[in-house]
């Protein structure tokens, strides 16, 4: 556990209170990881909002940290199913499937090996940093699912910038 120096607080001449503020120790997140192959999307993950009646809700932002040296990252909208619980007492839409959002990866054309990217997931109380690596394998010829119809393979070097993570249909051309 880890302190932080507190204030000492006079209550009357013979009396003072000294506040220190702990918190549990910070682990180092792991990883997500991921396979995909060139040119074909990965879903990362996915996030949702709900209501004390498990209703979805606006869903959470998403802000890119560490943009992706060999892809690109958008968010399009999709079903979730609500395994953990980030904010708020909503044990109850455990297990339930919501309309919310999926995170998507993209590389780059013709691009294989490894790749990181890491984003925030903004709920209105607290932040959910979220890290993974992909690994990107060759593609088989004459596969009929690589670059999805809303999303453009991106064909120049440009790092995505940093922000807020753009909705796929955004990133077509």
């Amino acid at each position: 556990m880890s302190c932080i120096a507190g204030r000492r607080f006079i209550l009357s001449s013979t009396t003072a209170v000294f506040i220190v503020i702990c918190s549990p120790p910070i682990y180092a997140q792991v990883p997500l990881w991921k396979v995909t192959k060139a040119g074909h999307e990965v879903v990362i993950e996915g996030y949702a909002r709900t209501n004390a009646k498990c209703e979805p809700i606006d869903p959470p932002a998403l802000s890119l940290d560490q943009p992706a040296a060999h892809g690109v990252v958008c968010w399009r909208p999709g079903t979730v199913w609500l395994r953990k619980v980030e904010e708020g007492n909503l044990a109850q839409c455990l297990r339930h499937v919501v309309r919310g959002i999926h995170v998507v990866y993209l590389p780059r054309g013709g691009y294989t090996g490894s790749d990181t990217v890491a984003y925030t997931v903004r709920f209105p109380s607290i932040d959910h940093p979220v890290r993974f690596d992909v690994t990107i394998e060759p593609d088989m010829a004459h596969s009929p699912t690589s670059v999805p119809a809303d999303i453009s393979a991106p064909a120049d070097e440009n790092l995505q910038p940093s922000g807020p993570i753009p909705a796929c249909t955004a990133l077509t051309s």
